[in-house]
């Protein structure tokens, strides 16, 4: 249809919404800092002096003084993102008033602004605790996983990390593996009010939370995390919806969102990850009709895992006709059509019913990838 805008002859009233899972990284985070009226948080830490011999004579007996050093960590908000789009008021009254304005923001909210701040948290600790040395790469099976928490349960533990409090975000993957452990299964302690945000259970005061693996970085088993350790303000939250806008018959709906990740430095090991699960990370993939014969192709939350991945389409008749892909191995390119950019609009095949949409790291070895049936104008 010419516009790509389906106006109803004879269409349910009710919308199919997809599935949507509220955030989940809070968990990991606190708000001890204080970024309203600035976009700069400078933070101290004082450093300590060494234990000296007492000496019984003279008159320095306990040494020669230092200087009580301190460092300044910067923390300033880089991330200032948007979105806007408009409900044009023939369209609504066209389509059994299905497009309400509210629900729409809500949708957009729940469904890319909040998987977006996500990733991104669960992104900057996996990062860390890597740089730090925080991580395993071991394979997980069946009769490690619970030890492999452990492992990680021990390293924070080491290096002073309070024991109370503490957070594990891990796949689903993970955690089916986790459930096959006896010994998970004998030490841990669910209960029927620990559902709430996905957690599992609870091991030694830590909370076991399942995580879609479209959050987390490609290839985690599990995060341990200690809220200490990490703040993700959200500065700003402006959503607005303007009726009857100049030059528009209709709603324009706009939404501006500034936010950060930051890891304290003198904390940053009350963070410990496991990574490498030889398993693909599951995008979202959104597709909308726009002109004749053409679709949208949306990613969420959006963002790329580094600067040099890129996404490629693949579009069939079937699931059974796309391309298939193997976590680590190689595409061949030639079988596969850039995705440009997020959003853009495509022209599948005229038989083409459904789209995969992959990542792959800069030598085309794919870490990710997502499904959808394809909505043509």
């Amino acid at each position: 249809m010419a516009g790509g805008t389906n106006l109803a002859k004879r269409y349910a009233k009710q919308v199919d919404e997809r599935f949507y899972q509220d955030s989940q990284a809070s968990l990991a985070l606190n708000n001890d800092y204080e970024f309203t009226g600035v976009d700069t948080v400078n933070v101290y830490s004082i450093q300590n002096v060494p234990m000296k011999d007492y000496q019984r004579t003279g008159t320095s007996r306990y040494g020669t003084p230092d200087d009580l050093t301190r460092t300044i960590q910067t923390l300033k908000l880089t991330k200032d993102r948007a979105f806007t789009f408009i409900i044009d008021k023939g369209d609504k009254i066209q389509s059994e008033m299905v497009s309400d304005a509210g629900k729409a923001l809500s949708r957009q909210i729940r469904e890319v602004w909040v998987p977006e701040y996500d990733t991104n948290v669960f992104a900057k600790l996996a990062a860390v605790a890597t740089s730090r040395g925080n991580y395993s790469t071991e394979a997980i099976t069946k009769t490690n996983a619970y030890e492999s928490f452990l492992k990680g349960q021990e390293t924070l533990g080491n290096k002073n990390v309070p024991d109370k409090g503490r957070v594990a975000f891990c796949s689903y993957a993970f955690a089916n593996l986790l459930m096959q452990d006896g010994a998970f299964m004998k030490y841990s302690d669910s209960s029927q009010d620990m559902t709430v945000r996905g957690v599992l259970g609870e091991v030694d005061g830590c909370k076991i939370v399942r995580v879609a693996s479209g959050r987390l970085p490609a290839g985690c088993a599990f995060i341990l995390a200690h809220p200490q350790a990490a703040t993700a303000p959200k500065q700003l939250e402006d959503y607005r919806i303007h009726d009857n806008p100049p030059g528009i018959s209709g709603w324009l709906c706009e939404g501006r969102v500034i936010y950060d990740v930051f890891v304290l430095n003198e904390k940053a090991d009350g963070i410990y990850y496991h990574g490498s699960q030889a398993v693909l990370k599951v995008l979202t993939v959104q597709t909308a009709a726009t002109s004749d014969g053409k679709s949208s192709v949306m990613v969420i939350p959006g963002t790329l895992e580094s600067s040099t991945n890129k996404w490629y389409y693949d579009t069939a008749a079937s699931y059974a006709a796309l391309e298939s892909v193997t976590y680590d191995t190689a595409i061949t390119v030639a079988n596969w059509t850039q995705l440009t950019s997020n959003g853009v609009e495509i022209t599948p095949g005229e038989t083409d019913t459904v789209v995969r949409v992959i990542e792959v790291t800069s030598d085309n070895k794919p870490i990710a990838c997502g499904d959808a049936i394809l909505n043509i104008g």
